[in-house]
């Protein structure tokens, strides 16, 4: 559907890792009862990934309220592992500069990713 050309090939995604991202929310406006196809809120579901999602409570851009209400929707229906790290005082692109914060992002980044490795019957050569 969404890689034309590729029908045959299997582009289902293995876990998703979502760093200062926008859940559909504007300005503490919550999103519609019926989302668009390119709002994430209209792919919550049991048979979502695991997610890593890492927000700022500073987020000028896409609301912190925005990640919040999404992590929670993604617990109550998805039969995946869903982990939070919100960042106090994160801004959005917190990790535009190198920082000591972002350090820890990046190594909570890695052990996510190996759990996945580790848990699905992906392979590094597999991963999808």
């Amino acid at each position: 559907m969404f890689q034309p050309g590729f029908e045959s090939a299997d582009t289902s995604v293995t876990a998703a890792i979502c760093l200062y991202g926008y859940y559909g929310h504007f300005f503490g406006e919550e999103p519609d009862e019926t989302p668009s196809p390119n709002q994430p809120y209209a792919y919550l579901n049991p048979g979502a990934p695991p997610f890593l999602i890492a927000h700022g409570t500073k987020d000028a851009l896409a609301t912190v309220e925005g990640a919040r209400s999404f992590v929670a929707q993604l617990r109550r229906v998805s039969d995946s592992t869903v982990v939070y790290a919100e960042l106090p005082g994160g801004q959005h692109a917190f990790g535009l500069f190198h920082s000591p914060r972002f350090e820890a992002v990046v190594d909570g980044v890695e052990a996510f990713a190996a759990w996945v490795l580790a848990t699905s019957q992906c392979t590094p050569d597999s991963t999808r």
